[in-house]
C-alpha cells in the first residue's frame, strides 16, 4: 500500500472514529455513571444524612409538601434572586399544612453558586415552613444529571422542576397544582409548563436565524417523538412524587435534551402529561449555544430512540 492511500485510510479511520465518538457520548457519559450510586457522585452537602439515606425509598410516605429541585451550574449571580422570590412565596402560603423544601444541586459550578445558595438557607429570619438544601455534585454532569440527583434526594408528595434563573415566576406553580388536582381516577399525574402561548410573540423578537433553530427543532421533535406537547423544554415541570421519581431514576440523558427523554418514560410508564400556559420572562445570562445546542439536542433525540428500540436502554421501576 503505497503511502499517500494508507494516509487517507488512516484520516477515514480517525473521522469515522470521531462522528461515532459524537455520536455514542451520551451512551458514553450514562455508562460512566450507571453502576455509581448518587452519593458517590457528590462532594458535599448542607445537611447530614446517614450511609444509603439519600435517596428515600419509593415506599417512605414524603416528609413535605412540595420539594422544588433547582439545577445551578454557574449561577452565583442569578440564583440569589430567584430563591428569594421562591421562598418569600412559599412562606407565604396560606395553607397551615403546607411544607416545603428547596433542593438547589450545584452541578459542579466553577464560580461560588454553592456559597450564593447558602447564603439562602441561612437567610434571616428564619423559615417557617420549608428549609433550603444544597447539593454539590464532584463533577459537572448536565442540567439532567442535576435535576436527577434533586428528583431522586427529594422528599415532598409533589416534586417542582425550576429553572435557577427564574424565568418562569414560581406563582405559577398554583396552576400546575390545579391541573394535577384534575377529578377523575385518568386524572394526569405530570403537568409540564409550556411558553407556546407566547411563540408568536417570541418570533417578532428573535432574530431571523434563531427563530430558524427553534423551528427547525421543534418540528425535529414532532417528527421524532410527536407532537402531544407543544413546549418540551421549558424548565417548569410538576410531578407527582412516585411518578417523578420512577422517570427520574430510569433517565439517562444528562444535558439539555432530557425533557425529550423524560416525555419518552412518562408514555412508557402509561402517565399523563398535561401542558400548561406559565409567564416566561427570557434572561440574560444563558449558557446554551443555540447552534450547538440544536445540534446536540437533535443527536441525542436520534440516540435515545435507537437504544430503547434495541432495548439496550429501559425504564426501570424503584423498589
Amino acid at each position: 500500500m503505497d503511502p499517500a492511500t494508507l494516509i487517507l485510510g488512516l484520516g477515514l479511520l480517525g473521522l469515522l472514529v470521531l462522528v461515532a465518538s459524537f455520536f455514542l457520548k451520551p451512551y458514553l457519559d450514562w455508562r460512566i455513571t450507571c453502576d455509581q450510586s448518587l452519593e458517590s457522585q457528590i462532594s458535599r452537602t448542607s445537611f447530614r444524612y446517614a450511609p444509603g439515606e439519600l435517596v428515600p425509598p419509593v415506599w417512605k410516605a414524603p416528609e413535605v409538601t412540595l420539594s422544588v429541585v433547582v439545577p445551578a451550574y454557574n449561577e452565583e449571580y442569578r440564583l440569589p434572586q430567584m430563591l428569594d422570590e421562591t421562598l418569600t412565596y412559599l412562606e407565604g402560603r396560606q395553607d397551615q399544612a403546607f411544607t416545603y423544601e428547596v433542593i438547589v444541586v450545584d452541578d459542579g459550578s466553577r464560580d461560588k453558586t454553592y456559597a450564593a445558595a447558602m447564603s439562602s438557607a441561612s437567610r434571616s429570619p428564619p423559615l417557617r415552613n420549608g428549609e433550603v438544601r444544597v447539593i454539590q455534585l464532584a463533577a459537572n454532569g448536565g442540567k439532567g444529571f442535576a435535576v436527577r440527583a434533586g428528583m431522586l434526594a427529594a422528599r415532598g408528595q409533589l416534586l417542582l422542576m425550576a429553572d435557577g434563573d427564574g424565568a418562569t415566576s414560581i406563582r405559577d406553580l398554583e396552576r400546575l397544582e390545579r391541573a394535577l388536582a384534575a377529578p377523575g381516577a385518568e386524572g394526569p399525574e405530570i403537568a409540564f409548563g409550556s411558553r407556546h402561548h407566547l411563540r408568536e410573540e417570541a418570533l417578532t423578537k428573535r432574530a431571523w436565524h434563531r427563530n430558524l433553530l427553534m423551528i427547525a427543532f421543534h418540528s425535529a421533535v414532532w417528527l421524532l417523538v410527536g407532537g402531544e406537547i407543544s413546549d418540551t423544554q421549558c424548565g417548569f415541570k410538576l410531578f407527582r412524587a412516585g411518578v417523578g421519581k420512577n422517570i427520574f431514576a430510569s433517565l439517562h440523558l444528562y444535558r439539555w435534551a432530557f425533557d425529550i427523554e423524560v416525555l419518552i418514560l412518562a408514555r412508557y410508564f402509561g402517565k399523563r402529561i398535561v401542558e400548561v400556559p406559565v409567564t416566561w420572562v427570557e434572561m440574560p445570562g444563558s449558557k446554551l449555544n443555540l447552534l450547538t445546542g440544536a445540534i446536540t439536542m437533535l443527536r441525542d433525540m436520534a440516540l435515545v430512540q435507537v437504544l430503547y428500540a434495541l432495548g439496550i436502554w429501559q425504564p426501570s421501576v424503584l423498589a
